[in-house]
């Protein structure tokens, strides 16, 4: 860039020479050639930033930041209406990308089959490999990408509960399942964990032991919101006992991400999100 600067100077000086030979005659002329030079080098610079636009995380239908070396946040968007008697809003919704050397993993995928091919394209530009994806539950904005990686060729998993969720509302599947509470999308690295049923029925979370970082998914709320959001699919009764349960399981937590919103340092989502539903608890 700092030689299209130094040309630009360069040019600019010229142009000001040429300017004050001919000043006499009054007339201000920058001779065509020098005009769609400048053109041509103005039309560099916008490609080149737009080039590093997509280098700094983001395009144009996703933004993707960088949380840590290891992890990317991806932001994606949907207008929903998310009750009946009100108007539609526009959400982001939250998925993640972790890096191990020159492998990804992807944890959920974006709102829209549609914003698939640019999350594929950052890959592409960034060099890395994407080696296995996880969803933490059955709605859009954590699975809507399946099918988009399946037929690409790409492992995806979800826990068999989810799949059968999928099914039933007949949208794509996972081409891998894992049975039981726990699993590792990527050994000591990525692992998921069923607490129970709150947001829906089948929502795990994602734990990063290295970072000690927390994925909740729309299973835990953020702090800038005092709604559940879309409870159609919610275990009311449970939610709150499944949300104590992974209060207990990480007291060592130092970042806690939500399906939709901004993480916060520290448990404050999860002790949020017991407080959100412990009214609407069952008695154990």
């Amino acid at each position: 860039m700092s030689k299209y600067l130094g040309l630009l100077v360069s040019m600019y000086h010229f142009t000001l020479s040429y300017i004050r030979h001919v000043s006499s005659m009054r007339i201000f002329i920058i001779p065509t050639s020098i005009l769609i030079l400048l053109m041509s080098i103005s039309s560099s610079q916008a490609a080149l930033h737009k080039i590093s636009k997509l280098a700094d995380w983001s395009s144009e239908v996703i933004e993707i930041e960088r949380v840590l070396p290891t992890l990317y946040v991806v932001r994606s968007h949907q207008e929903v209406q998310l009750f009946a008697d009100k108007p539609a809003v526009m959400m982001d919704a939250n998925s993640f990308i972790y890096i191990d050397e020159k492998d990804a993993y992807l944890i959920d995928t974006p709102w829209n089959v549609s914003d698939m091919p640019d999350l594929m394209n950052w890959l592409h530009v960034q060099g890395l490999t994407l080696k296995g994806t996880l969803v933490t539950h059955y709605h859009a904005d954590s699975a809507a990408g399946l099918g988009y990686l399946d037929k690409n060729g790409f492992v995806t998993y979800a826990s068999d509960m989810t799949n059968t969720l999928l099914d039933q509302d007949s949208k794509p599947r996972s081409n891998h399942i894992f049975l039981g509470d726990e699993f590792e999308l990527l050994k000591g690295k990525i692992k998921a964990y069923f607490p129970g049923s709150g947001h829906s029925m089948d929502n795990v979370v994602v734990w990063l032991p290295d970072e000690k970082i927390l994925i909740g998914g729309c299973f835990l709320k953020s702090a800038n919101t005092n709604s559940l959001g879309w409870t159609g699919d919610a275990d009311l009764a449970n939610w709150y006992h499944s949300a104590s349960k992974v209060k207990a399981r990480y007291p060592q937590v130092k970042l806690v991400f939500p399906g939709h919103g901004d993480g916060v340092e520290g448990s404050s989502i999860i002790d949020h999100t017991m407080a959100l539903t412990k009214g609407l608890a069952s008695l154990e």
